[in-house]
């Protein structure tokens, strides 16, 4: 009787391993836009996430344990930014990975911050975000740099003495790195000409541009995303303005689809250069083209930057307790990246260089890189 007790015993527990190394897994999030106006440029993001993941499974995840990747779409809303993290939290996931767009953020950070959950946003660059609270980090340079970076290339490089500026009143990013540009273009000796807003449902922005042109800017600052910057950039050339156009990270290759050859002469701010001879970079450019294909993948190397950092503040930590993650993260200091070396200041924002593209061609090309 006890031997075929013991056997039985045995029989449960192999039986039962599955479950057991199924509860192992470590649970994160990502919280992003898969429909909706902001998919267009989230979904590479969310690709590098997906990327990023399986390949730290496959070096061993973290502490031994594989991480599940739990993905929720904030349908382009901050409201639904808001209930997504609520849902990340209702899964108990040890780290959130979002948001793109700093609206999206912003709706999320209060959030997983009451929760005591670290979070690293992507790509959302308003200051804001990670004032929130200790467990708030970000990836990606913030606005205040991003807005010296423009405003210093347009008077030192293209040697511009005047803008004017078109800004999106419906995002808090937009509204944002516009005061930031041009208040460093006017300490560095620029006159701003004309500021003006438009909501994000303009289609036609054509009014507003013959204004601003009619005063001859030597150039004009739009930082828009993909599809209004698109739409406003081919309705100034359409319209005959032929000076430079600048933007920030809100841009991206996609704007083709929109704009074609109307980008000649455009210029905005970026986080890397794929090109770089950073040994890492290029790990990561031929893994995930090899998975994917070529094309932009500026959202995809901060995302892995994100998943690789959180995996590094794991190893540090030697924990999967959130706070000890989370000081381990605020403790980052050259930590080297696909996008460059981080190091994390007092506010759990980066201290790292940007890049400056220009369109040529059907193509953005690197132009320079500015140190911080």
């Amino acid at each position: 009787m006890k031997k075929v007790l013991y056997m039985f015993a045995i029989c449960c527990l192999f039986l039962s391993a599955p479950f057991g190394w199924a509860a192992e897994k470590v649970k994160v999030a990502l919280v992003l836009s898969k429909t909706g106006t902001a998919a267009i440029g989230n979904i590479i993001t969310v690709k590098g996430l997906r990327f990023a993941v399986a390949e730290l499974n496959q070096k061993g995840g973290v502490l031994g344990k594989q991480v599940q990747l739990i993905e929720f779409d904030n349908h382009s809303t901050a409201l639904h930014s808001k209930r997504a993290a609520e849902m990340a939290v209702a899964e108990g996931v040890t780290m959130v990975f979002g948001a793109n767009w700093s609206s999206h953020s912003l709706a999320m950070a209060p959030v997983l911050q009451a929760a005591r959950i670290p979070m690293i946003s992507t790509f959302s660059t308003n200051p804001d975000v990670t004032l929130v609270g200790d467990y708030i980090f970000r990836i990606c340079f913030i606005d205040s740099f991003q807005g010296r970076i423009m405003a210093g290339f347009a008077t030192d490089d293209l040697r511009a003495k005047s803008a004017a500026i078109l800004a999106n009143a419906s995002s808090r990013y937009s509204e944002g790195l516009a005061n930031y540009f041009h208040r460093h273009f006017v300490a560095q000796g620029g006159n701003i000409l004309m500021t003006a807003d438009y909501l994000k449902e303009t289609e036609d922005f054509r009014p507003l541009l013959r204004k601003m042109t009619a005063l001859n800017p030597d150039v004009l600052f739009i930082p828009g995303n993909i599809l209004d910057s698109g739409l406003i950039i081919k309705q100034a050339r359409n319209i005959g303005f032929s000076n430079p156009i600048l933007g920030g990270d809100g841009w991206g290759d996609k704007m083709h689809r929109h704009a074609g050859s109307s980008l000649r002469g455009t210029f905005f701010s970026g986080h890397w250069n794929e090109h770089n001879k950073n040994p890492r970079s290029q790990q990561f450019v031929k893994g995930y083209e090899a998975r994917y294909g070529k094309g932009e993948k500026d959202g995809a190397a901060l995302a892995h930057d994100a998943v690789f950092l959180f995996a590094d503040a794991v190893r540090r930590a030697g924990s999967l307790d959130r706070s000890k993650i989370r000081d381990a993260l605020a403790s980052t200091k050259d930590f080297q990246g696909v996008t460059g070396k981080i190091s994390f200041n007092e506010n759990g924002d980066p201290i790292k260089s940007g890049v400056v593209f220009k369109f040529n061609q059907g193509v953005s090309t690197f132009v320079k890189t500015v140190m911080p």
